[in-house]
This record gives structure tokens, sequence and C-alpha cells, in this order.
């Protein structure tokens, strides 16, 4: 019965997410572990492991922290920026699950969820001369992304077409990420990417929406046709922090016309 239930709220899952780009569930699970989460997650497709995620462990989990590395923004206090998982990697997860097991000790608000789809990005920017430039920039010019702001940067297309044929406009953006590859690549930020990148976070704002994180709700989000953000979490010492448990999925089963974003860990 719980796997039927599983299937059947998959399928709905599945729905939004090709509506919508994402979905979201305020009161998913309370049980505050991992395994209702990897258990949806493997109905919806194969996980993606990332390389640093051992095999017993498919899933991340956030430890908020004051000093946390700059290599893990997920743990640190400032909000995350639009992005979508795994920009920099050219081959990445096509859905990521994020689900909050233990929420932020200030309320909900505190380390909510900002969500937006591509599709409403896209149509705000293609709505005035000015970003229907940018629009073409982006799907004519591959552009350099680093996470790390280290080593050579890797040159991907912002906007590719993805899903089942013929596919509909995807968008690969982070906006950290663009401009550590910007700086690699050409010594600073040229003019027209800057522009371009706050052209699409300005977009963002305008279409997205910012939902509550308490505690065993769900986000999960296409990483080709929705932005998030996490907003600023507390990282008070001695307090109960925002915990989230974080897993992906490669591509979504019965897509079998969408070009799969390939493991790179197999």
């Amino acid at each position: 019965m719980v796997d039927r239930m599983r299937r059947f709220l998959a399928a709905d899952l599945r729905s939004a997410l090709a509506s919508n780009g994402y979905a979201y569930l305020p009161a998913f699970s309370r049980e505050p572990d991992a395994d209702p989460l990897l258990a949806l997650a493997r109905t919806l497709g194969p996980l993606y492991r990332p390389r640093d995620i051992g095999p017993d462990s498919p899933h991340l989990e956030t430890r908020p922290a004051r000093d946390a590395s700059y290599l893990d923004p997920f743990d640190r206090p400032e909000g995350l920026g639009w992005h979508n998982d795994f920009s920099a990697h050219p081959k990445r997860p096509a859905v990521s699950l994020a689900f909050l097991a233990q929420a932020d000790p200030r309320g909900p608000a505190h380390g909510a969820w900002r969500v937006a789809s591509c599709d409403l990005v896209l149509d705000h920017l293609l709505a005035t001369t000015e970003g229907a430039g940018i629009v073409r920039f982006l799907r004519n010019t591959r552009l350099p992304f680093s996470f790390s702001g280290e080593g050579p940067p890797t040159f991907l297309r912002v906007l590719e077409r993805r899903g089942p044929s013929p596919g509909r406009l995807g968008l690969r953006f982070y906006g950290r990420t663009m401009r550590n590859g910007a700086r690699l690549a050409y010594g600073a930020v040229p003019e027209e990417i800057a522009r371009a990148i706050a052209a699409v976070e300005t977009a963002a704002d305008a279409v997205g929406q910012v939902l509550e994180a308490p505690p065993g709700a769900l986000l999960i989000t296409d990483n080709w046709h929705a932005l998030h953000d996490r907003l600023p979490q507390s990282v008070d010492p001695g307090l109960p922090l925002r915990r989230s448990l974080l897993c992906f999925v490669d591509h979504l089963h019965e897509d079998q016309d969408a070009v799969p974003a390939v493991n790179p860990a197999h």
C-alpha cells in the first residue's frame, strides 16, 4: 500500500515538474531521516550520487555554521542566490529534492525557499527588447562556469532544449559559478555577462515566490526548468539549527526521449 501511494504521489509530482518546474509539499513526512525521501526519489528515477558521496550514503545533510567553507554554500548563513544544482557540471542530475528534517530555530520564514519557473523567467525577459537580446546572447554563447573559483573554467551552454522531443527551453544558471568562471577566463566579469546574469536574477525576483520551510516540508526542482534559492539561515551556536537532507535523481522514469544527465560517478 505504501509503495502504491508513493507511485501515485510520484505521478503527481512529475506532472507538477512538467508544468511548473518544481513541486512543493509542506508536510511530506514527520520522520526526520532520509528513508522516506530516498524512497520517493527512487520512484521518480535512479539516484544521482555526486563524487564526494559514498555508495552507502546517497544523500547530503546540511550543517549550518558561521565559518562554513565557501565550497559548502548550503551550510553558510547567507542566502544561496538563484540557481539550479550542479550548474558547473557538463552532465548533472535532472531533479533535486530537499527535505526539511529540522526547521530553522527562528521559524519557517528563516531559511525559506524561493522558486521560479524558468518558463516564466524567460517569458519575462522576452517581454522587453533588452531582455530578448539577453536571451539571444545566452542561446548563442557558451559561457564559463566554475563552482570553486579555481582551475580552468568549463564552457557550457546556458540555454538548451531539454525533455521529451522536441523539448522546451531549459536554463543552466548560478550567478556565483558564472561570475567565478568569467573571472578565471577573462580576469574580470565582462559587462555583457554581468548584465545577462543580473537580468536573469531580476526576472526570477519578479516571477518567483517564497515557500516557507517548516519541519517535514519537501521541495523538488527540475534542474533545467526551475531556479531555486535558500534564504538566509540561522547559525547561532547552541541552537537546534536548520537541517536539510538533499538527494538527486539522474533522470526521470518514463522520460524516454529526453537527453539523460549521465552520472559522472558511474
